[in-house]
């Protein structure tokens, strides 16, 4: 039996003539590219130097205003009615811990939303105190609901 090559399929596939570039359309977009690198490393772009914002001038040392107050003292009062309004449907022995939940994310949104105004009162105001004292007290309530105190067997 006698084995023939593959050459002759090599040879179709890859022809021995390798022929020349021949200048293309493309010969013309390869100058203007080439043209433009040129000019861009003659001429460097103008740096332009940025804005820089001021971040002491976001920090309010003005103690608050009394307009400022009331919307303070309005946020506690109804942080302490929605801590009410879980203390009354938690004693209800028909409300479940699963329809109480939706209550109990509103006052850690409401927690966490007026623990940032504590540190713009001053200490000597009594409503920091007021404050401090509501945002405690419905922390430990997030926390015993979180960790399953009020789950019943």
């Amino acid at each position: 039996m006698k084995i023939y090559g593959n050459d002759g399929i090599i040879k179709e596939n890859y022809p021995q003539d390798t022929q020349k570039n021949e200048k293309t359309p493309d010969a013309d977009f390869q100058n203007i590219l080439k043209e433009s690198v040129e000019n861009s490393a003659k001429n460097p772009p103008k740096i332009q130097s940025s804005t820089l914002m001021d971040p002491v001038s976001a920090i309010r040392f003005d103690p608050l205003a009394p307009q400022d107050k009331t919307i303070t003292i309005e946020r506690v009062h109804n942080l302490l009615n929605l801590l009410d309004k879980y203390r009354k449907q938690l004693s209800d022995p028909h409300v479940t811990l699963r329809t109480l939940e939706p209550l109990m994310n509103t006052i850690a949104k409401e927690k966490d939303q007026l623990s940032g105004l504590l540190e713009s009162l001053p200490n000597a105001d009594g409503l920091k105190q007021i404050l401090n004292q509501t945002l405690i007290t419905a922390s430990l309530e997030f926390i015993k609901f979180n960790r399953g105190d009020y789950i019943t067997s």
